[in-house]
C-alpha cells in the first residue's frame, strides 16, 4: 500500500547571484516503500543539479491524505482531529489525521482545507495549521510492470477516494443501489473499475470494465 514519504536530498543550489550553495531540503513522495521514495527524487532532481547528489534520509510519515486538487506555492499540514461516538460508553473519541493542503498562504490553506472537506459526514476538529518546509511532492507513477489490479487496487485503498466513496454512500436513499466508477490512467491507457456499493452495511464490491 502506498504511503507518503518525507525525503531530504543534498545538493548544490544555484543562487540568484550566480553563486552555489550546498542545501538539504524535504520532499514528499508518494510511493510503496522509502527505497522507492529515494529513487523518485533522485530521478526527479538530477536534470535541475550539478554535482553530487545525495539522499540523506527517507522516513514515513503520519500523513493520510495531500489535497491534490489544489495548488500553491507553499505546503499546509494540517493536523484534524476525528470525533467517534462510542456507543457502548457514549464517550467521544478523537482520532489525529495528518492532511496536507497546498495554498499560498494560512488563511488560504485553512479555507482549501474546509472546501475539501465539504460534503464529509464525520464530525471533526482542526487542531493545528501549520506551514511545512516541502519543496515539492511526488505522486506514485503508474510503472510498467504494474498490472491493472495493482493499480486499481491502489486506487480503492487511496483515502481520497474513499472519502467520496462514502460521501456518495451516506447520500444514497436507505436501501438504494449506486455505484461509483474510479478511472486510472497513465497518459495513454485508462482503466476503469465500478464500486457496487449496496446500502446495507455491505462492503463495496468491485467489477472491472477494463
Amino acid at each position: 500500500m502506498a504511503m507518503w514519504i518525507e525525503v531530504k536530498a543534498r545538493y548544490d543550489r544555484m543562487l540568484e547571484n550566480g553563486t552555489t550553495k550546498r542545501v538539504t531540503e524535504p520532499y514528499l513522495v508518494d510511493a510503496l516503500s522509502c527505497t522507492e521514495a529515494e529513487a523518485r527524487v533522485i530521478e526527479e532532481l538530477t536534470p535541475f543539479t550539478n554535482g553530487d547528489l545525495s539522499v540523506t534520509s527517507a522516513s514515513k510519515t503520519k500523513i493520510v491524505e495531500v489535497f491534490l486538487q489544489f495548488s500553491g506555492d507553499r505546503f499546509y499540514k494540517v493536523k484534524v482531529n476525528f470525533i467517534t461516538l462510542d456507543e457502548k460508553t457514549a464517550v467521544e473519541k478523537k482520532t489525529a489525521s495528518y492532511i496536507i493542503v497546498p495554498a499560498d498562504n494560512l488563511e488560504d490553506a485553512l479555507h482549501r482545507f474546509k472546501e475539501g472537506m465539504r460534503g464529509t459526514m464525520s464530525d471533526y476538529e482542526i487542531e493545528a495549521v501549520t506551514e511545512t518546509k516541502y519543496v515539492d511532492l511526488y505522486t506514485m507513477m503508474r510503472r510498467d510492470s504494474d498490472s491493472k489490479e495493482e493499480m486499481l487496487e491502489r486506487a480503492e485503498k487511496d483515502p481520497a477516494i474513499m472519502r467520496h466513496v462514502n460521501r456518495f454512500r451516506n447520500a444514497c436513499a436507505a436501501g438504494g443501489f449506486e455505484s461509483v466508477t474510479i478511472s486510472s490512467s497513465d497518459g495513454k491507457t485508462v482503466h476503469t473499475a465500478t464500486l457496487e456499493m449496496p446500502l446495507k452495511d455491505n462492503k463495496p464490491k468491485t467489477n472491472d470494465n477494463g
